[in-house]
């Protein structure tokens, strides 16, 4: 049992009595009887420092504060309280505390620095002796408020960029029956660098001319830009070929030759960017919270007393159910269910996203390498405003065209996503078919709901006859982008017995053109566990304009316990254009391998469809081979790979990705490499193997398996975590290196063994000790060694030996003196 005592006046005065007069007793009674009156009263006894630990609401705050006891009053300092974020408001300040009184006591301060902590009708305060303790008890809406859980979702890693060049190809020979053949070469040219990726793509064509069956050659250059992204600016910078601003849903984007500067979120994936459902309470107990996500547990946090604010990081988009449980110090447990919806379209408040964008309109895209027209300027912005509004603005054009809008994305409470947009917009007549000046206006509106088993969208634009954008300022004839009013809306819902349903509608209205108006219909049923794996999957689409019909039917069966799927379906068609098709897929392995996809379909009303194609893949490229046709069959063939430039060496590999790594072990071969615990292969005779793809900005983790290797071999590192830029790639070097270990037997002039724990100092390498028997394990040997030992209490000796290197296993050398 904890024995509580409170400072109770008369024992206080007895214990200073008799400390401060012990000294002068004699055996005479009147030398007692000349102790002066005034120290027996109370009120002139001094006040006492205690060093105590401070413990609120059964709750140890780890902190030894300082605690001064005043005519049985107890005294805090405030800064105690501000560190640990509690309102010193709310405490009386000092009455009996003087400066004199802290001057005694060697404290450097004022009284109005202090609180009383005692005699009020909220607050309960306790010594505890025997633990040195003070403890209070107050309401817990005084104690500061505690954030649990995390906003982000993993610790970032700093992505960094080597520097080299690149080169992807993709070959595609294509030979039709009775006619020329055709290649195609797709290539990318890559510059990357810590300070940013130059990039530039383009197709290489050679084909006879139908015309005059001469051959042509010639070259169709598609994108050119030099792009950098900042982390700690969450910002990308480009040059060259882009998009326009593309941040809102209800805005289009156009090719530009010029620059952009953009918020990029995406190379910072450790952020969370949408509002988190928040879920508060109180303790007035340490505690344990844990919390249930739609069932299942998603964290459990340890408390202290106080209100607290838990930060959730559902794995879900839409309305979920959250339940809270509070699990008390004496086990009384208290649960709180509350639902929450969670929005990817919304911004966290105060988070700006952002694209400016400036340039020449790109004209005649993949057809001529150089047409660049008219400049263009255009801005997206999207501010998050609080957790359930999200303000969007959006602004583009030139002298000729430009328009502007405001929109919103609204959260109804757990009830769905409103999101709306109103733009106008002003053009002025030239060779762009306008007579004259116009101006027009374009409204939409969209709502979402999504929950586990249910889902709804619905997206309503409308705009007027002489709305003008840039999009369809300089373009014409296209009805995605010139529609006058356009409706889209789907909803899905799934139970666990009969699978998955979805119905559509999508209608487009223009002037000029006829309306279309589709209605889409589709069912996942769920299939008996006796046919291990199989899905079936059915489809109408009715053409509400045309009155027609077209249904599908699509079964896929896994074939045995290898890679191979057993595809097949029949197509239905009210106009008779009936088809059916059955197909085989033996997918190529992860570590490459072969590949194989065979193909037969049936065409009611015409000739059936054969084609076969064989893939293949190792490291080094993608090579596929095809046939297809009825008798007479087409032929194809293609290859894809990469020749990279980097560490001053030019290597093959298969065609890398946006970012890729290369995976360096000092020159040793035939070392097993995983990449996120996945085994991807072996390094090669220089000791280089790349990964293709890897996430930008993802701290990834890269490790190695050094059991193939013999005992001669030093693997200081085995496991590492490293993030690549984005259109870069980066060297994870293991430094694995060949050594000449050793099991060396030391003794002393005199023949006896070193004292075990001795310690040996080899020079440029850590100390080692002496082990049982006087053994010393050296990992590094040399030809000539020297080692120092120390042997203690004053007294070293050394030992010159010396050792036959490039042997395969440990080697022992016996007998080296000491001296």
């Amino acid at each position: 049992m904890k024995e509580y005592v409170s400072l109770k006046r008369s024992t206080l005065a007895q214990c200073i009595i008799i400390i401060f007069c012990a000294p002068s007793f004699h055996l005479h009674a009147e030398t007692f009887l000349e102790i002066p009156d005034a120290v027996q009263t109370i009120q002139e006894i001094p006040p006492i420092k205690l060093y105590l630990d401070l413990v609120i609401n059964s709750y140890s705050t780890q902190k030894v504060v300082t605690i001064i006891a005043v005519d049985d009053h107890y005294y805090l300092q405030k800064i105690v309280l501000n560190d640990l974020d509690i309102n010193p408001e709310h405490f009386h300040t000092q009455q009996a505390l003087k400066s004199e009184d802290l001057l005694h006591l060697g404290i450097n301060s004022q009284p109005d620095e202090w609180v009383q902590l005692d005699q009020q009708s909220e607050i309960k305060t306790a010594y505890n002796a025997s633990h040195q303790q003070i403890l209070l008890e107050m309401p817990s809406n005084w104690l500061p408020e505690q954030q649990l859980g995390k906003d982000y979702w993993y610790k970032r890693t700093t992505a960094q960029s080597g520097m080299g060049l690149l080169n992807n190809y993709d070959i595609y020979v294509q030979k039709p029956h009775h006619q020329s053949t055709s290649y195609n070469i797709l290539t990318e040219q890559r510059f990357f660098s810590p300070y940013g990726s130059l990039k530039n793509t383009g197709n290489f064509r050679s084909f006879k001319n139908s015309i005059n069956q001469k051959t042509e050659n010639d070259y169709i250059r598609y994108d050119t830009h030099w792009q950098f992204d900042s982390e700690d600016n969450i910002a990308t910078l480009e040059i060259g070929d882009i998009y326009s601003a593309r941040k809102n849903s209800w805005t289009q984007s156009v090719r530009l030759g010029g620059i952009q500067l953009r918020r990029n979120y995406s190379i910072r994936p450790d952020l969370i960017t949408y509002p988190l459902p928040q879920f508060t309470g109180e303790s007035a107990l340490p505690s344990t919270v844990d919390l249930f996500i739609n069932g299942l547990k998603s964290s459990t946090d340890h408390i202290q007393p106080g209100p607290y604010v838990l930060n959730s990081v559902p794995f879900i988009n839409g309305r979920g159910e959250a339940v809270v449980v509070t699990t008390d110090a004496v086990g009384r447990q208290v649960s709180t269910t509350v639902p929450f919806y969670v929005s990817g379209d919304l911004l966290q408040p105060k988070l700006f996203d952002y694209s400016i964008s400036a340039g020449k309109l790109r004209e005649n895209y993949g057809i001529k390498n150089f047409d660049y027209g008219d400049l263009i300027g255009s801005f997206d912005g999207r501010y998050g405003v609080t957790p359930w509004l999200t303000a969007e603005a959006h602004a583009e054009g030139n002298n000729d065209v430009w328009n502007m809008g405001f929109g919103q994305v609204f959260k109804l409470y757990n009830f769905g996503v409103l999101n709306t947009s109103y733009s106008y917009s002003q053009a002025n007549a030239n060779q762009h078919n306008l007579e004259h000046d116009v101006s027009g206006h374009q409204w939409t509106v969209g709502y979402q709901y999504q929950q586990p088993h249910f889902g709804f969208n619905a997206l309503h634009s409308k705009q007027s006859e002489n709305f003008k954008r840039v999009a369809n300022y300089y373009t014409d004839g296209l009805i995605s982008i010139n529609a006058q009013e356009s409706t889209v809306a789907n909803m899905h819902f799934s139970t666990k017995k009969s699978g998955a349903f979805g119905i559509g509608y999508f209608g487009i209205k223009r002037d000029g053109f006829d309306d279309s108006e589709l209605l889409s219909l589709s069912w996942a049923p769920v299939l008996p566990s006796e046919l291990k794996g199989a899905t079936l999957s059915l489809s109408a689409n009715r053409d509400l304009k045309q009155d027609t019909w077209n249904a599908g039917v699509q079964l896929t069966i896994p074939w045995g316990q290898t890679r191979s799927y057993l595809n097949t379906g029949y197509q239905y068609q009210q106009d008779g254009r009936n088809s059916a098709y059955v197909n085989y897929n033996y997918q190529m392995p992860t570590e490459g391998g072969f590949g194989v996809n065979l193909t037969h379909r049936y065409n009611e009303g015409s000739d059936g469809y054969n084609q076969a194609q064989v893939n293949y893949r190792n490291r080094y490229f993608n090579l596929q081979a095809g046939i297809s046709g009825d008798d007479n069959y087409d032929q194809w063939y293609g290859l894809a790979g990469s020749l990279i430039w980097m560490k001053n060496t030019i290597f093959a590999a298969n065609r890398l990705g946006e970012s890729f790594s290369l995976i360096s072990t000092n020159g040793h071969a035939n070392i097993p490499i995983r990449y996120e615990n996945n085994l991807i292969g072996e390094t090669n005779k220089k000791g280089y193997l790349f990964v293709p793809n890897v996430t930008p900005y993802y701290g990834a983790k890269y490790s190695i398996d050094p059991l193939n290797l013999s005992s001669n071999y030093a693997t200081p590192v085995v496991e590492q975590r490293t993030a690549a830029k984005l259109g870069t790639g980066i060297v994870v070097d293991f430094p694995v290196k060949k050594v000449q270990a050793g099991s060396i037997y030391l003794k002393r002039e005199n023949g006896e063994p070193l004292p075990a724990g001795a310690v040996v100092y080899q020079e440029g390498r850590q100390p080692t000790y002496v082990g049982l028997d006087s053994i010393v394990y050296i990992e590094e040997l040399e030809k000539r060694n020297i080692l120092k030992v120390d042997l203690g209490y004053g007294q070293s000796c050394t030992a010159q030996f010396a050792a036959e290197l490039d042997q395969e296993q440990i080697i022992t050398i016996s007998d080296v003196v000491c001296r």
